[in-house]
């Protein structure tokens, strides 16, 4: 099967390269913010289950509708406010339509990757101010156009500096107000070496079929998704709605949200044959809590992500993990921290097995300083905000010449949700916050910050080897 390059979405995950299809998925357009954080929040539960990297995505505005009275959404500048808050509160990459060249500069600033819709697949102005943001782009293949013509796309995008590209199937015009799929133009498509994703729920659209509006065949969907997954695709479009029925655009092509999970784990059968990946099922959180002493075998997270190597590093938040989280305060307006002993000791004991150990944390005080003076650890970062934190980890990963999959981090709070979705184990307190609990894959362990967490995980980490 042709292998075709990997496209790094965020530093968390790749799409291509035969790893696991990656899922696009979200509403057809934007209609109201509860049912847009709705269905994201649902589809990351269900994804986060399965072990499937998900990308949200919604339209802000249907250019392309049938009438001029039809729905279109919500606009740009209300779009890109709910699609914000997908990324701020549930730490979804997001992808959305791009009409106009003016658009891709705005909407770049929100979203991770601009989607070209089939109807503007040509439009080479489009297409070259979306390659200038330097943002992944998804060009859905035009129903009037041949896999092959795909070749000029790729070309208008990498001369305009872009080499971010993926290319979505979504069906090709046969006869009047119908769409088919040729399979093997999947093939043809994957062949330039780029990923390509199946618009799996546009593809049984029927353009025009119900006079003022489109029609389609939902039913067919879970059939086109297993036929594309066996050809090898790296990627996988699907609007979902809660009540697709009374969706503003597509409804008569979209999956109920209900369904999509059964839909999802069949997909999951097709594609471990295809690609030949362990049918093993991932760990969930509350089965990957195991005790100390205990005599089964751990498996690093780095394999559950689909990325090999072991833990060479070893890095800790501190507030909330190697304290309690409390704020303790003399007479004198001294700021106190408690820190616990078995703690220290797992963090010297992790060293002595040859791993590189670091502190990572939000604050900046001298009682820090001085606990990683004391224990004599490697590595050192405070004040960091944000994405400081990965950019930190990113600096150490360079000094040693590792990768991300090859760390260990764990933290208790939203400020720790970046580093924690990249690393490849990573870990957290019984007492960590929810949003940080609903990290794929995570390790929630059984003892909260400043209780021994840490060591739990140290342990965990050295039985393992």
């Amino acid at each position: 099967m042709i292998t075709t390059r990997k496209i790094n979405v965020l530093n968390r995950f790749e799409i291509g390269g035969n790893d696991r299809f990656v899922l696009i998925a979200g509403p057809c357009a934007i209609e109201t913010e509860e049912m847009t954080m709705q269905v994201a929040a649902e589809l990351k539960q269900i994804c986060s289950d399965l072990g499937i990297h998900l990308i949200f995505k919604s339209s802000f505005d249907k250019a392309n509708r049938s009438s001029v009275k039809s729905p279109r959404g919500v606009g740009m500048e209300r779009g890109l406010q709910i699609l914000q808050r997908v990324k701020t509160e549930l730490n979804l990459p997001v992808v959305t339509d791009v009409h106009e060249t003016w658009q891709c500069a705005p909407v770049a600033e929100v979203a991770d990757i601009l989607q070209i819709p089939a109807f503007l697949s040509r439009q080479t102005d489009l297409l070259v101010a979306a390659a200038k943001t330097g943002k992944i782009v998804n060009v859905k293949k035009g129903q009037f156009m041949a896999p092959w013509d795909m070749k000029n796309v790729i070309d208008k995008l990498r001369d305009s500096g872009n080499e971010n590209i993926l290319l979505c199937e979504r069906g090709s015009c046969f006869g009047y107000n119908n769409l088919v799929v040729d399979m093997t133009g999947l093939v043809e498509m994957r062949s330039y070496g780029f990923p390509v994703v199946f618009d799996a729920t546009h593809a049984v659209q029927k353009p025009g079929g119900q006079g003022t509006s489109t029609g389609g065949n939902r039913e067919m969907v879970p059939y086109l998704m297993r036929a594309a997954l066996a050809v090898g695709v790296d990627a996988i479009f699907a609007e979902v709605h809660p009540d697709p029925d009374h969706a503003f655009s597509d409804g008569p092509n979209q999956i109920h949200l209900s369904n999509i999970r059964k839909i999802l784990e069949q997909a999951i059968l097709i594609d471990n044959i295809t690609k030949n990946i362990s049918s093993e099922p991932r760990i969930k959180n509350q089965e990957s809590r195991l005790l100390v002493g205990e005599q089964a075998a751990f498996t690093p997270l780095s394999s559950k992500r689909g990325v090999g190597g072991e833990v060479k590093l070893f890095l800790t938040d501190v507030d909330g993990v190697l304290t309690d989280a409390g704020m303790y305060y003399s007479e004198n307006g001294d700021e106190l921290k408690k820190f616990n002993a078995h703690d220290g000791m797992g963090l010297q004991l992790i060293r002595q097995h040859g791993i590189k150990v670091g502190i990572i944390t939000s604050e900046n005080t001298k009682m820090v300083e001085r606990r990683f003076n004391k224990l004599k650890l490697d590595y050192l970062y405070q004040g960091k905000h944000e994405g400081g934190k990965l950019a930190s980890t990113l600096e150490i990963c360079e000094k040693e010449g590792i990768t991300l999959a090859e760390v260990a981090y764990i933290g208790d709070d939203v400020n720790c949700l970046e580093l924690l979705s990249n690393v490849g184990l990573a870990a957290c307190p019984a007492n960590a916050s929810e949003a940080v609990k609903q990290v794929p894959g995570i390790i929630q362990l059984n003892k909260k910050g400043g209780e021994g967490c840490v060591r739990e995980f140290v342990e965990m980490i050295l039985a393992g080897r």
